[in-house]
Parts: C-alpha cells; sequence; structure tokens
C-alpha cells in the first residue's frame, strides 16, 4: 500500500480509454462514485446502474468475493493488496478477477476514496496469480504447462534451501484460541514468504510454524546461495519489525531460527494423481533442516558450502565444527551477521 492517485473530475475519458476495469468507491460511505466503460463490460452493467449504489448491494452476488475482509482492510490502510479471485455468478457461471485497491488523493467530492483497478483474466492467469504469492513465475508457468497425466521428471540441481522455523512456538501458543493462532502464524509467515519470492525463492513447503524454500529450481541461474542468504537477512528485518509492533499491540510475538546450505538435489513432481506437487529433495534438504535446528532465535546459520557459494558482501561470525544426528562427518557452520 502507500502508493495514491489522484483523479480529477475531468478525466472521466482518460479513465475510459483504459483497458482495465476502474471503480471508485467512497472509503466510508462505500458508494460507487465512478465506475469506467471497461468496468461495465466486465460486469454487464452500465455505469448509470451503479453509481451512488453501495458496493456491497452491487456486487453482493458474487460468490468468493469477500466483501466484509476487503471492507475491513479498506477502512484499516485505505485500500488492498493485489489479489486473483475465482468468482461465481448467478447460474454458476465461474469468472476470474484481478484486483488491487489504492489509496485516491483527495477523493471524489469531500469524501476520500479509493480507487480500484479489477482485470478480466483467465482461469490459467488466475492459477499462476494465485501460485506465484508462494512460488517463483518459472515453477508456476511449468507447472501450469503440464498436461493431464503428465509428471515433471526428476531433474538434479545444485540449490541453495533456507529453511526457518519459529522457535519455542508450542509454549508460546498455549492459551491462545485458534483465532489467536492462526492469527499470528499468519501474521508472520505471510510477509516472510513475500520476502523469500522478492529474492525468486520458492516456498516449497509450509511446516505449520515454519517453511523450507528453494533457491535455483526449477533452472539453476547462478548466485542461487547469495539469494538465499540475502532472503535470510531479510526475514530477520521481517520478523524483528513485526515483533516490535506486535509488542506494543500486546499481540503474541515468535523468534525464529534459520539455515542455509548448498548442494546437489533432485527436483521434481512427488505424490499421486489426487494430489502432486513439485518439490525438492535429498541430503542438501536434510542438512538445511538439521543446521537450522541449532539457530537461536534471530540466529541465521550457514554451512560452509552456502558461505563458499554465496560470495563475497556478507559479514559472518566465527565458524565452528558440529555433528548433526544421522551424520557421521562433523559439518562446518558459520553464522550470518546483520548488517
Amino acid at each position: 500500500m502507500g502508493r495514491k492517485a489522484g483523479i480529477g473530475d475531468a478525466d472521466g475519458r482518460i479513465l475510459d480509454s483504459l483497458g482495465w476495469g476502474v471503480l471508485v468507491v467512497g472509503r466510508w460511505s462505500r458508494t460507487i462514485l465512478r465506475y469506467n466503460r471497461r468496468m461495465a463490460e466486465i460486469t454487464g452493467y452500465p455505469a448509470a446502474a451503479a453509481l451512488g449504489r453501495h458496493v456491497a448491494e452491487f456486487f453482493g452476488y458474487l460468490r468468493g468475493l469477500d466483501l466484509e475482509a476487503l471492507d475491513d482492510e479498506i477502512q484499516r490502510t485505505g485500500g488492498f493488496e493485489a489479489r486473483s479471485l475465482r468468482l461465481e455468478r448467478h447460474g454458476g457461471e465461474v469468472v476470474y478477477r484481478h484486483l488491487r485497491g489504492d489509496v485516491l488523493d483527495g477523493g471524489t467530492g469531500e469524501e476520500e476514496a479509493v480507487v480500484v483497478s479489477v482485470q478480466d483474466v483467465t482461469e490459467r492467469e488466475h492459477m499462476r496469480l494465485c501460485m506465484a504469492r508462494y512460488l517463483t513465475r518459472e515453477v508456476a508457468e511449468l507447472v501450469l504447462s503440464i498436461r493431464p497425466g503428465e509428471t515433471l521428471a526428476g531433474r538434479e540441481l545444485n540449490v541453495a534451501v533456507l529453511v526457518a522455523d519459529m522457535r519455542d512456538f508450542t509454549d508460546a501458543a498455549e492459551g491462545l484460541t485458534p483465532e489467536e493462532l492462526f492469527e499470528t502464524l499468519n501474521a508472520y509467515l505471510a510477509p516472510m514468504a513475500e520476502a523469500v519470492v522478492a529474492h525468486r525463492g520458492m516456498i516449497d513447503k509450509f511446516t505449520g510454524d515454519g517453511f523450507m524454500a528453494v533457491f535455483g529450481a526449477p533452472s539453476v541461474t547462478g548466485g542461487e546461495a547469495g539469494r538465499a542468504l540475502r532472503a535470510a537477512l531479510d526475514l530477520v528485518r521481517v520478523v524483528d519489525g513485526l515483533s516490535e509492533a506486535r509488542g506494543l499491540q500486546g499481540l503474541p510475538q515468535v523468534g525464529v531460527g534459520y539455515g542455509v546450505h548448498w548442494g546437489t538435489a533432485q527436483a521434481g513432481n512427488l505424490g499421486s494423481d489426487v494430489r502432486m506437487e513439485y518439490t525438492v529433495v535429498g541430503d542438501t534438504v536434510n542438512l538445511a533442516h538439521r543446521v537450522q535446528a541449532l539457530a537461536a532465535a534471530g540466529e541465521i546459520l550457514a554451512t560452509w558450502a552456502a558461505v563458499e557459494a554465496g560470495g563475497p558482501g556478507f559479514r559472518w561470525g566465527d565458524s565452528r565444527w558440529v555433528r548433526l544426528r544421522g551424520r557421521k562427518a562433523p559439518v562446518k557452520i558459520q553464522p550470518l551477521l546483520a548488517d
């Protein structure tokens, strides 16, 4: 959020020339103030049928559109983040829409307003947009390219694996209601996942109170270890900022430990016709998990392989040798220090 747009009274022709739908809604009244030609084509209703009506009254017939959640976000922040929705009209017709809402600088008339952009997307594009929240664009496109009955053959790749796990979450969750528990998990995991994707990492799987991310699958482009290490540093900043804000609000806080390893792994489809997932397996994955288990809250531990592959530009603490469960030879690890 935070971006502002301004639309004056004389800009109706500009709105109508846009290739996507535009809807301007009063932030407090929730009434529809502006409505362009493309929006009329998307909805099937002319502007005259929409202007002045309450947005919940006008769009309430769509199943899959959580107007209460959008309204709450608008009231708190002045807009809402981009999202892709699968909607069902009267009669069971399914349509796909991509929405984004931003603060409208000055509003229309006396009321502050929110401008909502609406794009009509295909089912394939909807799936790609949804998957892109946690997968790299390359993985999303690869998964969507698979025909029914096909699977992705396993490939051996050099990847960096980043594992993040909350510390003492079981104790921290004691006494929380189910709503409070999931609010806490989502409050941390959602922005953490976004930080990983920003560094072109793939969220391979969530583990309840943590996740495993992979850098370098389905294709190796170079610099995977460096991107994983920079993502880990960003994750520390994200978690610290969240915990500080939540502490001031009296909300539950958690600490997170991180482990990074770089090496050879096997990437491909695992599962059955009922449920299939693209994932990465092998000793590299196991070692990243073992190293992560040694990290204290807020600490990033990397294997020597990840340190060397990561290249220059990082600050490191003193290295040490450790013995890990399931491995005969000791492993050299080193803590990555924040800037």
